[in-house]
């Protein structure tokens, strides 16, 4: 889902006027904006679920390193 929000600095969705619900979560959670190398990880791989509990900040590399992970350890099985 993404959320209207044309004042964020890091809108991207819809003509740069919207922001994925996952990061407005966060960021109210942290009390600032996500840097551009910050990730949210959705630690039970629904995307759709946005509680906080269930989101997690990483760096882009460490996050395609799990995903690369899981999908080699999946495939070994």
């Amino acid at each position: 889902t993404a959320i209207y929000a044309p004042t964020h600095p890091n809108a991207t969705v819809g003509n740069k006027t919207h922001v994925l619900e996952h990061r407005i979560v966060m960021e109210e959670k942290i009390g600032r904006y996500l840097q551009p190398e910050e990730i949210i990880h959705h630690l039970n791989e629904i995307r759709g679920d946005n509680r906080i509990e269930n989101l997690a900040i990483m760096k882009t590399s460490n996050h395609l390193k799990l995903h690369k992970e899981k999908h080699r350890k999946e495939r070994n099985l």
